[in-house]
């Protein structure tokens, strides 16, 4: 039983301590990158979004990246 404990406390602290700062600096640019999106600026298609940069379908316009506030519904407490 001991063995069990010790060796589950070792696993932990050799998940939990491993990070160095290069990791979290990807980690958190490529999260910034999933995060982006892309809408037309003239609104062809209302609020929908896109997750790559391009163009709109409906105008061609170049699609603009729409700040992730503007986009995050789950946070409005109206």
């Amino acid at each position: 039983m001991k063995h069990i404990l010790f060796a589950s406390l070792l696993f932990l602290f050799a998940a939990c301590g491993g990070n160095n700062e290069k990791t979290g600096k990807a980690e958190t640019e490529a999260m910034a990158t999933a995060e982006k999106k892309y809408a037309c600026p003239m609104q062809c298609e209302g609020e929908k979004t896109y997750a790559e940069a391009g163009k709109c379908p409906v105008c061609k316009m170049d699609l603009q990246e729409v700040a992730m506030a503007e986009t995050d519904s789950a946070e409005h407490n109206h």
